[in-house]
């Protein structure tokens, strides 16, 4: 299984070719890694490359060409890499697959990671205030994400046409995009379709079909406004506006809907709307700062009752949760 992994500078590229590297035993090959090895082995090639970067030229496609191939000509690769970095440019993907065509090899699956510009900047000023690197600024990121997707755009169509990609909302925790990608390289390894001949159709429709927002699944069949609201956080008033802000038809279904009017939407909600995790734990902590101030809300929160004058006798339970029972006791036997 070869796959490629594609995603802007503070998209977690790295966090998860990492973990399908630990997790499937793959190799990840990384060009920028590849060449800083060369040269510091001070091989020939490496010699060539320094001399290269030393007068402000960059590498050439055929050199980097040479290093790929001397990838994936090796048994002990077949079949196992990972390409991060790589390729960066409509000839170098065209490159690839007559490679791989050459060693009876090829591409079983392409991961674009999908994050908007507001998370990477958000990511890279956290990253700022506890690694402090040189490299990680707000300007710097809005560039180089800027340059990411305008370099990338005819790779990710190339091997759009060749129905090898998968898009995966990158804004989600890491557990969550880990399982995602787990899901897709167990279709191709083919154990998801032993279980049933239906199965495979179940998996491929819910992970393929459905738009990911803020982290939670969107039904694809329903309308934008009302899919919306299975954020927590989202209301049908707030859904309809954001809908009319983006100038995307209320009706429409969510799947009918493009690439960048998911991307616009996300970017959006991140923008102006508190949902989900972040929502929740602000309730949490104002919840939690009443309990301590011993205020009147506070205690009807402490004992899980409502807080907001609902009647206690017939609204309680949907405060409380389900009633539980109590099991009885078991009696200890008399002595004799």
């Amino acid at each position: 299984m070869n796959l490629i992994i594609f995603g802007p500078p503070g998209a977690g590229k790295g966090t998860q070719a990492d973990f399908i590297v630990n997790k499937y035993d793959l190799f990840q090959l990384s060009t920028g890694e590849v060449l800083r090895n060369e040269i510091k082995n001070k091989t020939e090639l490496g010699k060539e490359i320094s001399t290269i970067i030393s007068s402000g030229t960059l590498v050439s496609d055929d050199i980097v060409k040479k290093l790929v191939e001397n990838f994936i000509s090796k048994n002990k690769y077949k079949n196992r890499l990972i390409f991060d970095g790589y390729p960066r440019n409509i000839n170098q993907a065209r490159t690839l697959s007559q490679l791989l065509d050459k060693y009876e090899q090829k591409i079983d699956l392409v991961l674009k990671l999908s994050v908007s510009l507001t998370t990477i900047k958000k990511r890279i000023s956290e990253r700022l205030s506890l690694e402090k690197r040189a490299d990680d600024s707000a300007e710097i990121a809005i560039k180089r994400f800027k340059t990411y997707e305008e370099s990338t755009e005819p790779v990710i169509d190339y091997y759009k046409k060749l129905n090898l990609l998968k898009v995966i909302d990158g804004e989600r925790p890491i557990d969550q995009i880990n399982k995602e990608i787990s899901d897709y390289i167990a279709i191709i390894e083919g154990w998801l379709c032993e279980i049933s001949p239906y199965k495979y159709v179940f998996v491929t429709y819910t992970q393929f079909t459905m738009a990911r927002i803020a982290g939670i699944n969107i039904p694809p069949n329903k309308i934008v406004s009302i899919a919306l609201t299975y954020i927590h956080g989202i209301g049908l008033h707030s859904s309809k506006l954001i809908c009319n802000k983006l100038n995307i038809p209320v009706d429409a279904r969510v799947n009918k809907l493009t690439e960048d009017q998911i991307l616009k939407i996300t970017e959006y909600i991140n923008t102006n709307h508190k949902v989900e995790g972040d929502l929740r734990r602000e309730i949490s902590i104002n919840i939690k700062r009443l309990v301590d101030l011993a205020s009147y809300r506070g205690s009807r929160h402490k004992k899980k009752l409502p807080v907001r004058g609902q009647r206690t006798h017939s609204n309680a339970r949907t405060r409380k949760g389900k009633a539980i029972a109590i099991a009885g006791k078991k009696l200890t036997p008399l002595k004799k």
